[in-house]
């Protein structure tokens, strides 16, 4: 059972949040990726890189929907599990939400605003927006470590993709600072990724990522 309508501005009043966009193919397959959310004077913005499955997507299939959750857990198997994502009809009916442990759903169609520095910007138009089951977790630094993890680890990809593999450096120290207090003071689920997220990243840039 769904919660009430959402007050928006209560859940998104630090302006930028995370959150797992859900777009839709041209199969109708759905695709999860993790994203910044900007709340400004009551607009969503959001903005996909263009040369991102989530941009094309939306220039097929305006639709979306906005998962938002403290548990970093769902950012990790979004980025390195996709098929254990589990979804389920949201209210609208066709994009659908992800299944679990979430704070706010938003489901809407977009519009795109502006197109420069490599990335659209989108203003959200809101259809539905209403409470999930709740993420249930105390505050964490492990927990919250392994989502700036996750954050530089796109960023390497990014970098790696567009060959300034100079950049990488910085984004590497930022990577292996937050696996290893992961380990310090994380659970055997949180060092867990943090093992698997660093054998990732090593793929990606040759073994410059070591343990400290």
């Amino acid at each position: 059972m769904w919660g009430v309508l959402a007050d928006i501005g209560r859940f998104l009043r630090f302006r930028h949040h995370e959150a797992l966009i859900v777009t839709l193919d041209e199969g109708l397959g759905p695709h999860t990726a993790p994203m910044g959310v900007e709340y400004v004077e009551a607009r969503l913005l959001i903005r996909p890189y263009v040369n991102t499955k989530t941009f094309h997507n939306l220039g097929v299939n305006p639709e979306v929907s906005l998962n938002f959750t403290q548990d970093s857990r769902y950012f990790f198997e979004a980025l390195l599990k996709p098929d254990r994502l589990r979804y389920r009809i949201g209210r609208c009916g066709r994009v659908p939400v992800i299944e679990g442990d979430f704070d706010l759903y938003i489901e809407g169609r977009v519009n795109l605003v502006d197109l420069s520095g490599g990335r659209g910007v989108f203003v959200v138009q809101v259809s539905e927006a209403y409470e999930g089951p709740g993420s249930r977790l105390a505050f964490s630094r492990a927990n919250n470590a392994l989502l700036e993890a996750l954050v530089y680890y796109t960023k390497v990809k990014a970098v790696v993709r567009e060959g300034f593999e100079g950049e990488v450096s910085d984004y590497l120290g930022l990577i292996k600072s937050n696996l290893n207090l992961m380990r310090r003071i994380g659970g055997k689920e949180l060092v867990s990724m943090a093992d698997e997220l660093e054998d990732v990243v090593k793929g990606l840039v040759g073994g410059a990522l070591r343990r400290g």
